[in-house]
């Protein structure tokens, strides 16, 4: 205890400036980040206001969820009732933490979250629609007897990587009977999500070109305000939440108590991403369009969805 003291107060000796630890560069880039977060806040308040609500809705069912599991038992003929909803939960958290990002001033860091909170998002439309059952979804299907653990987990990898690319084929890819431009435009939001998460490039070289061509020398710690930026966020926000919502009804079991209140807020939700997304398409963005179609292709749940364990179903007869 007397060396964890003793380098601590090292480090507040040479870091502490006006009494305050990190008070000369890391204190003011702190209130730098609330004040431009405030802005994209105030800026997108009808985003705020409709994620704000997706939040509550989604975190209230999912938690709705885990009480009657409680009470009434959890089930056990669904032997993968349990993992599933425990997906929810980390998506519920992700999502949040991509909102934390955004209005903390760093919109396209959140956006690297949503690639996350996409794939997620796919991995159980495919359950839900019968693409693929839990047991290939996480790649243990299917494993060798007798593989030292270092084999197996190389396979359950290779394996989650080959389902995934399927579920991706399925839903935007060459297999979803999309129309051509749908596909096209699909592809390419999912590839500037992946610029973007591989090493920041999108943010790399924007940063570059205001330094080098624009020759705005005033670099700041903390991204700021920038229209492009933040839109993509609040865009793409809008899209990833719509597609986790119409998910949202899967995770509640069977015997879930009828809640007509419940039904009534999904359907208002759902309705107000619709318009969100038409909004966008009004403006000249051909993604919408796209983006409407995707949904209402591939993920066609509704608030009478109910968890069930996947029954798979081939292309041909669903897709």
């Amino acid at each position: 205890m007397e060396e964890i003291k003793k380098r601590q107060q090292l480090l507040f000796d040479a870091f502490r400036y006006k009494d305050v630890l990190g008070g000369r560069y890391f204190a003011p880039a702190v209130d730098l980040e609330r004040e431009i977060g405030a802005k994209l806040s105030d800026t997108y308040y009808g985003h705020r206001v409709l994620t704000d609500s997706f939040l509550d809705f989604f975190g209230g069912t999912l938690l709705q969820q885990i009480e009657l599991n409680n009470q009434v038992g959890w089930p056990k003929e669904e032997q993968n009732y349990a993992t599933c909803l425990m997906m929810y939960l980390m998506i519920f958290r992700s999502i949040r933490a991509s909102d934390i990002a955004s209005v903390h001033a760093y919109p396209l860091q959140g956006y690297i979250i949503q690639r996350s909170i996409k794939d997620q998002a796919f991995v159980l439309c495919a359950a839900a629609s019968g693409i693929a059952g839990f047991g290939r979804l996480f790649g243990w299907e299917g494993l060798p007897e007798g593989q030292p653990p270092e084999a197996r987990q190389d396979l359950v990898i290779k394996n989650r990587r080959k389902v995934e690319g399927m579920i991706k084929d399925r839903l935007i890819g060459s297999k979803s009977d999309l129309n051509p431009e749908t596909i096209k435009l699909l592809l390419k939001l999912d590839q500037m999500f992946n610029i973007e998460a591989h090493r920041g490039l999108f943010s790399l070289f924007r940063e570059s070109h205001k330094l080098l061509v624009e020759h705005k020398l005033d670099v700041s710690l903390v991204p700021p305000p920038d229209p492009l930026r933040d839109a993509m966020f609040v865009n793409r926000a809008t899209e990833t939440n719509w597609m986790v919502h119409r998910l949202v009804p899967y995770m509640r079991r069977q015997d879930t108590p009828a809640d007509e209140q419940w039904v009534k807020n999904w359907k208002i939700l759902d309705d107000h991403f619709r318009w969100m997304v038409e909004g966008l398409g009004a403006i000249g963005k051909e993604i919408a369009t796209a983006f409407i179609e995707f949904i209402d292709s591939k993920f066609k749940f509704d608030a009478s969805t109910h968890y069930s364990e996947p029954k798979i179903v081939e292309p041909r007869e669903r897709f």
